[in-house]
């Protein structure tokens, strides 16, 4: 004779897919996964790259391409107007040549013990370290609620963590991708 486990528990997941807890023991997801949006603001899922049917020859080598780039889409805070309060206390803390680029460019470099970091585009800041002057590394750091504040808050905030403790910035900061240094982009004098 046939005995079906007992159900303990259903719980559903925020794709539409749902969690069945079994009583005996163990779990099943049971339903069809639905789009949903990406928990992080302003970025969005990338679609998987469709894949090739096709073998390498013999005595070909095989070519493994890095993943592609996170897509980011643009911050609405940075096309909405930001408090005056918040611009004034961010450029009071310039030096004249970053508030100069910060009034042309939106962006400014900010010189640290490892490297210049240039702030500006919000989860793709680039580092130049000084232990590999030929590359560029991209990083995603963000203070705690920056989904609340405006964006020259958040870059007065980072502006702040790099001059007092920048080995604190190093530590959260998340890599994103390393790449050689681009000539185009204007580094610090």
């Amino acid at each position: 004779m046939l005995t079906w486990p007992a159900i303990g528990a259903i719980e559903q997941l925020p794709d539409g897919r749902r969690i069945v807890a079994l009583e005996p023991g163990g779990i099943v997801v049971v339903g069809r996964a639905n789009a949903y949006p990406h928990p992080v603001p302003g970025c969005d899922w990338l679609a998987p790259r469709p894949r090739r049917a096709r073998r390498p020859r013999q005595n070909q080598p095989v070519v493994h391409r890095p993943p592609r780039p996170i897509r980011i889409l643009p911050d609405a805070r940075e096309t909405a107007p930001t408090t005056r309060r918040a611009e004034a206390l961010l450029e009071s803390l310039l030096q004249p040549q970053q508030l100069g680029d910060w009034r042309s460019r939106r962006r400014f470099w900010v010189d640290t013990p490892r490297g210049p970091v240039e702030l500006g585009k919000l989860y793709a800041l680039v580092h130049r370290p000084n232990d590999d002057p030929g590359t560029e590394r991209i990083l995603c750091v963000v203070p705690d609620g920056y989904q609340r504040l405006p964006i020259a808050d958040i870059w007065a905030n980072l502006l702040l963590v790099l001059a007092v403790e920048p080995d604190a910035f190093f530590r959260v900061a998340i890599e994103r991708e390393r790449r050689p240094a681009s000539l185009a982009t204007r580094t610090p004098a």
